[in-house]
């Protein structure tokens, strides 16, 4: 009955190591990138030894694939025959069938075993665990991958040659994911919350879309004509709540001799095309991530884009490329253009809170504002005027600009009204 016990205890401990190597496969495959650079800043030993197993997946899988072989082969074999055996003497009553009963039983029970406690737990565990348990078990690791080096090679030089026999190239490699399994995992991934998962998703999705798929389409170009003098097309570019746009000699976007923005008329004279800049021009075919690329390189936030006949098909803007992966960018500064009406007269309507750094977004050169304390249109108001309005009425001439106040909440200018000086 020695000999018996000896036994169980022989398979218990198979099964354990196992679960060891099963637990240290799947913590290993755990760690990312991020885990592993931490892991080598902090320069511990086992921590070393880590990252470098880590970084060599091929080698040290193998090793655990080896020995989990082997330990569920041992614990199998020594099961069935040494375990079964004192079962079989208790089940004679069963005839000719004691001897298979025995084994399937063993084996059944030997099987679940292995399982629970040589795989599914131990995985679950080293996934929870993955830092932890991959630097308890990696000197470890590191010896038996040294030590099962030759027969590793031996082992990967048979199954090329079986490789090779059915046809297959033992050279080629597993494919890169693809941005199928990228979403894929991407959806599935706890740790991610929504907004995360949206970006992530965005730029996917976008790495596989060409410019043609999101441009601003021809018809929807705000466009400046080259003959428009200066302070015209100031107040036209203004009021359409663009920053720039295309300059054209005859209104057709095909004939564009290059673009202008707002901060370009600031303080300029002549016409849109004594101050245009040459526009960059991107194929309609090219990928979006490249099209970003090429915007940020060149230090552009426009480009127009160039169909396959060489006819312009649209524009786009760096900012709309970047909504498309994290969706609508709306900042202060959208925020405050929004809220400025435009009247039928030219003149608009801004509120009291209007910043003056944004008022260059409405055709106003801030640089030619007097100096002061203030970072509003009322505040601006304010300090010229000396004084707190006590209704609507009250003006200032400013940088070629006529502002009257229009509203008074309490003692707080609530609305202004802008004019260009010449109305």
């Amino acid at each position: 009955m020695t000999g018996y016990w000896l036994d169980l205890a022989l398979v218990g401990v198979l099964v354990l190591v196992n679960g060891l190597l099963s637990g240290s496969e799947a913590a290993f495959i755990s760690l990312g990138e991020g885990q592993l650079r931490e892991m080598e800043r902090r320069g511990g030993r086992s921590d070393r030894i880590v990252v470098r197993l880590a970084r060599e997946p091929n080698r040290f899988l193998a090793t655990i694939q080896l020995g989990i072989t082997l330990a569920g082969f041992l614990a199998s074999a020594t099961a069935a025959v040494s375990l079964a055996q004192p079962l079989e003497s208790r089940l004679q009553f069963l005839g000719g069938a004691a001897a298979p009963v025995s084994i399937a039983a063993v084996t059944i029970l030997v099987t679940a075993s292995t399982l629970v406690v040589g795989e599914l737990a131990p995985k679950r565990l080293g996934m929870q665990y993955a830092r932890r348990w991959a630097a308890l078990v990696a000197p470890v690791l590191r010896a038996l991958a040294i030590a099962a080096t030759p027969v590793v090679w031996a082992l990967g030089q048979a199954t090329d040659i079986v490789v090779r026999l059915l046809g297959g190239d033992p050279d080629v490699g597993k494919g890169e994911m693809t941005f199928g399994e990228l979403r894929e995992l991407i959806a599935g991934h706890s740790e991610l919350n929504p907004e995360q998962r949206k970006i992530i998703s965005g730029a996917l999705e976008i790495h596989e879309r060409a410019l043609r798929e999101v441009v601003v389409p021809r018809p929807r170009v705000f466009r400046l004509r080259a003959d428009l003098p200066v302070p015209q097309a100031l107040t036209a570019l203004a009021a359409s709540g663009h920053t720039r746009a295309p300059v054209v000699p005859s209104g057709e976007l095909d004939d564009a001799i290059g673009v202008v923005h707002l901060r370009d008329l600031l303080g300029s004279t002549g016409t849109v095309a004594d101050v245009a800049r040459p526009a960059l021009l991107l194929p309609d075919s090219l990928r979006v991530t490249a099209a970003m690329s090429r915007l940020m390189d060149e230090r552009e936030q426009f480009a127009l884009v160039i169909g396959e006949r060489g006819g312009v098909t649209g524009i786009v803007a760096l900012e709309d490329l970047l909504e498309e992966v994290v969706g609508e960018i709306y900042d202060e500064q959208d925020k405050d253009v929004r809220a400025v009406r435009v009247l039928p007269d030219g003149s608009r309507i801004l509120p009291g809170s209007f910043p003056i750094h944004d008022l260059v977004d409405v055709g106003v050169d801030a640089s030619s504002l007097p100096s002061g304390d203030y970072t509003t249109v009322a505040g601006l108001m304010l300090s010229i005027l000396g004084r707190i309005p006590s209704g609507p009425g009250d003006h200032v001439q400013i940088a070629g600009y006529r502002f009257d106040v229009t509203a008074v909440d309490r003692h707080a200018i609530a609305e202004v009204r802008l004019w260009p000086q010449q109305q």
